[in-house]
């Protein structure tokens, strides 16, 4: 990328550290020049000329990423819109509920490089168990060859959230819907709209039963008016035409970033108490239920829902 502002923008959004304070703009883009003397530029004029583009893509960088749900990688300081800080930079105004958040988002990285090193079965597995985080009870996982374009599923009640009742169902109980996922382990690539709308495509499949083979999937018995969610994770990135897809078709998203910053909040695969919490990946291991030797061999049918 030729040097100026877009691409001083993109060192910005990589590098900065997530609990980074806040520090102007300005004197990050001259420190970024003056880095990179090979561009031939004076450091304070081009931070001085730089800044007005630099904070408009910053500004949309913004937008964009609340839009599609993602954790911002950067914050502007609540006092001044020209100083940036990290994302996860706890100020000392913010509520106690948002300083707590704050601090479990830190790790959301240590969750994203582990789950970009997960072999294609474990990604799977980990897909499914986060059906469980979603209160979905008895989440199932279809073999990994084999699946009918469904990679996880699960029928859950709002009572499943709210509570049956001590002697009775409740009312709750009847209000049924499911959840129907596909899981794509592609670190390095960006989700078009073809494999999105192959999820649409099986997922209304599965309404109707039409498969050639039911296998794994005679637990999807999916009623005519059973409201369905349409889940799609993946390791890597989604396009903007693929979420565009997302917002009109109704389905639900998330790409690696998101992932990890989901797991981050439930704080899933931490141990320790207080400052000293950390992500531990075996703890993690244990939460998935299996090690990575038997997710190669075995050809799991149903994730496991202790938690």
């Amino acid at each position: 990328m030729k040097p100026g502002p877009s691409f001083t923008t993109e060192i910005i959004l990589s590098e900065l550290p997530l609990d980074a304070p806040p520090e102007a703009l300005e004197e990050v883009i001259r420190r970024i020049v003056a880095r990179h003397v090979e561009w031939g530029f004076v450091p304070e004029e081009k931070a001085v000329l730089w800044v007005p583009k630099v904070k408009k893509l910053l500004d949309d960088h913004w937008d964009q990423s609340i839009v599609q749900g993602k954790q911002p990688r950067f914050a502007f300081n609540s006092v001044s819109e020209y100083k940036i800080q990290g994302g996860c930079f706890v100020e000392p105004c913010d509520q106690p509920e948002v300083k707590e958040q704050k601090r479990r988002r830190l790790r959301w990285r240590d969750y994203y490089h582990y789950i970009r090193d997960l072999t294609p079965e474990s990604f799977e597995i980990l897909c499914t168990r986060t059906l469980t985080l979603l209160g979905v009870p008895t989440p199932n996982l279809t073999p990994y060859r084999g699946d009918q374009g469904i990679d996880f599923f699960g029928r859950m009640s709002i009572g499943d959230l709210t509570g049956h009742g001590a002697l009775f169902p409740v009312f709750e109980t009847g209000l049924v819907f499911w959840m129907v996922g596909q899981a794509k382990h592609y670190p390095d690539s960006k989700i078009a709209t073809p494999d999105l709308r192959a999820l649409a495509g099986s997922t209304l499949l599965g309404r109707a039963r039409a498969f050639p083979r039911e296998g794994s999937l005679s637990q999807l018995r999916i009623r005519v008016c059973d409201p369905v969610i349409m889940l799609f994770f993946t390791t890597g990135q989604i396009s903007s035409d693929g979420w565009a897809l997302c917002r009109k078709a109704g389905i639900v998203a998330m790409d690696g970033e998101m992932l990890a910053a989901f797991l981050a909040d439930k704080q899933v695969g931490v141990e320790g108490e207080g400052k000293r919490r950390s992500f531990n990946s075996k703890v993690f291991e244990e939460w998935l239920g299996m090690n990575h030797e038997a997710v190669r061999k075995q050809n799991v049918m149903q994730c496991p829902t202790s938690l």
